[in-house]
């Protein structure tokens, strides 16, 4: 049975293959970086032969890829048909059966593969003498079992979550924590290692309670076995061997109930019957309310604002976390937010997908898409306004520069004005449609307009940045004066020239989209979310 679940499993993947262009690339670039993920980690591995935070590391390293394992299937359980119990509940397949064959079946690829290619770093970075190059392997082995029946427990229990909305929205909510957590890594600790804050030695001591979880007792197990302690590192693993069990057991159980269960995932929610607010102001109040209302239900808006906020924070970590003070980056983080939350809105038919044909419906000429573009402005505004003049003040407040952030939040705010016209405008010029794909939490653009979209991102980050550049020099130019005349002025300005922007992109969008709403429509209906 396992021979068979893993053939499934293949052949899957060999059909995936030849059905578009896009899913082989995709699975070339994915082996690749599995490649490269396990020669890193090897490397990284080997590089703690003479460390005395060795084991420490190794334990940090073998968590960090339990938490992997732990999250991945989340975000790929559309991907891999193997991982939802439902594909398998019609097969005349008992439980025993099927658990040798989910596990060989998860084993099956190029990233577990490179999991245990890449552990065995350990045999010589850790690892000292015959005995302790054994136990080593025996560690590794035991470490991706954990891992991959860690994972199986996790999906299983989930599956009927993950299958719901409610699922599709958890995954979106946990990409916000992990783009997070990457953006953080790759600003702060190269930084830190390049100063010499960050060495090895600081993780000295980092498992003293890390030592008694699964990650653990798979290092200490090596570490005692090269040191001659043979029965404290057979007891660590068998102490592993027990953990696997018993979370095999659980799984085994989890499995079961999931095959014998009703799959009430796909149900009919309750639907309640409200009136829109602002509807009684007449085009422009009715979009207003759907936009406001859509940016507060769907997922993908929340995360969109979330990652503005954290590019924002992003920008200044290097100087709140470092040493020296850059000037003006307080400035800088606001034009990207101004420039983010423009380009994250900056597709309104591929983002309304086939309801804006309706929308499209009472759009007979440019007054009404000019009320139509405007009410997405105000409501986009209504958010983008506080969160960027909060964000400003309170970066600037970390760095202790007040003023720099008064500065900066006029910048903030005259950027988003042209962030808005921009969002308007490219939404018109190079609408594209979106599409969910298996294993992504938010919508991408679909096969053959990455152009489009990179476009869009950039067109609107190069745009703000120049169109910020009038306050920027008005902000210097009055930095030493009184700030009861100063701010007034800075902040009258700003707020009338992001005003006159947002106007002017407006009515541009607007002449721009009288003739191309056929196109858009379009465009709407190539949408599937």
């Amino acid at each position: 049975m396992a021979r068979l679940l893993v053939e499934l499993k293949l052949r899957l993947v060999r059909n995936a293959l030849r059905s578009s262009t896009a899913a082989q690339v995709t699975f070339l670039i994915s082996t690749l970086c599995a490649a490269v993920a396990a020669i890193g980690i090897f490397w990284l591995l080997a590089q703690l032969r003479s460390q005395d935070a060795a084991v420490d590391l190794t334990t940090v390293i073998f968590g960090i890829l339990a938490i992997g394992w732990l999250i991945a299937p989340i975000f790929a359980f559309g991907l891999d048909g193997t991982l939802d119990p439902a594909t398998l509940a019609l097969y005349p397949l008992r439980t025993r059966q099927l658990v040798p064959g989910l596990l060989a079946a998860s084993a099956a690829g190029a990233w577990p593969v490179a999991n245990v290619l890449g552990l065995l770093g350990v045999t010589v970075g850790l690892a000292r003498g015959a005995l302790g190059v054994l136990v080593a392997f025996i560690a590794v082995v035991l470490q991706v079992l954990f891992c991959i029946v860690l994972a199986r427990f996790v999906t299983t229990g989930l599956a009927g979550l993950l299958r719901s909305r409610r699922g599709k929205d958890l995954a979106v909510f946990l990409f916000i924590p992990i783009f997070a957590i990457f953006e953080f890594l790759i600003q702060v600790i190269p930084r830190a290692a390049s100063s010499g804050q960050l060495s090895p030695a600081s993780f000295a001591g980092i498992d003293s309670w890390m030592r008694w979880l699964p990650p653990g007792l798979a290092a200490h197990a090596i570490q005692d076995a090269s040191t001659g302690h043979t029965g404290d590192a057979a007891a660590r693993l068998g102490l592993l061997a027990a953990v696997i069990i018993v979370l095999g057991v659980l799984w085994v159980r989890s499995l079961s109930r999931a095959l014998v269960t009703t799959d009430t995932s796909t149900g009919s929610s309750r639907v309640r019957n409200a009136v829109l607010p602002l509807a009684r102001y007449g085009l422009r109040g009715a979009v207003a309310a759907r936009f406001l209302k859509y940016q507060r239900r769907d997922p993908a808006s929340l995360a969109y604002w979330a990652i503005v906020v954290i590019i924002m924070f992003i920008c200044c970590a290097s100087t709140i976390f470092g040493r020296q003070h850059h000037p003006s980056i307080v400035i800088t983080s606001a034009v990207f937010g101004a420039a983010f939350a423009g380009a994250y809105h900056a597709n309104f038919a591929g983002q309304a997908g086939p309801g804006f044909v309706i929308e499209a419906l009472a759009l007979s000429g440019r007054r009404e898409l000019r009320a139509y573009f405007s009410a997405q402005d105000i409501v986009f505004g209504a958010i983008a306004v506080p969160l960027i003049t909060g964000m400003s003040f309170g970066l600037a407040a970390l760095i202790g520069d007040p003023r720099e952030g008064c500065v900066a939040a006029a910048v903030g705010l005259a950027g988003l004005g042209a962030g808005l016209a921009l969002a308007n405008v490219f939404g018109v010029v190079l609408a594209y449609p979106l599409q969910k794909r298996a294993g992504s939490p938010l919508p991408q653009q679909a096969q053959g307009y990455g152009a489009h979209a990179v476009g869009t991102i950039f067109g609107t980050l190069a745009c703000v940045a120049v169109a910020a550049i009038p306050v920027i020099v008005l902000g210097n130019l009055t930095i030493h004066d009184s700030a009861a005349i100063a701010l007034p002025v800075l902040f009258g300005c700003a707020v009338a020239y992001g005003l006159g922007l947002a106007w002017i992109g407006v009515r541009a969008a607007a002449a721009l989209a009288a003739g191309k709403l056929p196109e858009l429509c379009q465009v709407a209906m190539r949408t599937t979310l």
